[in-house]
């Protein structure tokens, strides 16, 4: 039986990638396959200011040192493709170190990372109880946390934990990458990208002991749901929604502007 094609929005990697790395179901699965590197990957378009990127860890291998690697950058993938360029061994520090093609800013992920609270509020990306508000869509909260049964004992590199990326402007052309770990928010790792001078991609390097990554489709999880939203706002005038007895979550959600 074949499969059904997916969806044109679809979040997918990039076809160019590591000689070391297979990718699966339409492009959403990374998979290396044997030894601990060669194994980067895009995602396939450009990122937005506050679009989330979002994988979950699938396998892991025992005998290697050292995790997944996660970040943005600049290189384009079908540039290099066509250019007939060989990506590095590992994204840190190959990748980091040589700014020839476009920088990019790569972190590896530990077991341990340093958090970080406070309210996460701009035009781009707005975190409000049970759901993400971002400049691509709205979300809740809850895909971006562990799929797994146990997950207050959950490592960021153990499978099943969800890793995403994402940057949000400061102002000056600048912008600030940020990571989400089971739904919990990492230090910024950069306050010197120039979000405004190139497209800006996810890179990920499913390194070491990281064995297979899967994409966490965001933005087209809750169809079901956007659609209902639709149907609601045709039959009912927005400035009614505020006096229906409904939650105030549910109502902050049909009345925003994606």
């Amino acid at each position: 039986m074949s499969e059904k094609p997916l969806a044109c929005h679809q979040t997918r990697f990039h076809q160019y990638h590591g000689y070391n790395l297979s990718l699966h179901e339409h492009n959403t699965v990374a998979h290396r396959e044997m030894s601990f590197a060669n194994a980067i990957v895009f995602s396939e378009r450009s990122l937005s200011p506050g679009e989330v990127f979002l994988i979950e860890i699938e396998s892991s291998e025992n005998g290697w040192s050292g995790h997944i690697r996660l970040g943005l950058t600049q290189l384009d993938p079908d540039v290099l493709q066509h250019s007939g360029y060989l990506l590095p061994q590992c994204a840190i520090p190959d990748m980091v170190a040589n700014k020839s093609l476009g920088e990019s800013w790569v972190c590896a992920l530990t077991k341990h990372q340093a958090w970080y609270e406070g309210k996460h509020k701009t035009q781009y990306f707005r975190l409000d109880g049970n759901h993400i508000y971002t400049s691509r869509g709205t979300f809740p909260t809850s895909i971006l946390r562990s799929s797994s049964e146990n997950k207050t004992e959950k490592l960021p590199t153990d499978v099943g934990s969800r890793v995403g990326v994402l940057y949000l402007p400061c102002g000056n052309n600048m912008a600030i990458m940020h990571f989400i770990i089971n739904g919990e928010f990492v230090v910024p790792f950069s306050r010197v990208i120039p979000y405004n001078d190139c497209p800006i991609r996810a890179v990920i390097d499913v390194y070491g002991a990281t064995k297979r990554v899967r994409i966490v489709q965001v933005y087209n999880v809750n169809s079901l749901q956007s659609a209902c939203r639709e149907s609601i706002l045709k039959n009912i005038e927005a400035s009614s929604i505020s006096q229906l007895p409904l939650p105030n979550a549910l109502k902050e959600y049909l009345l925003y502007k994606t």
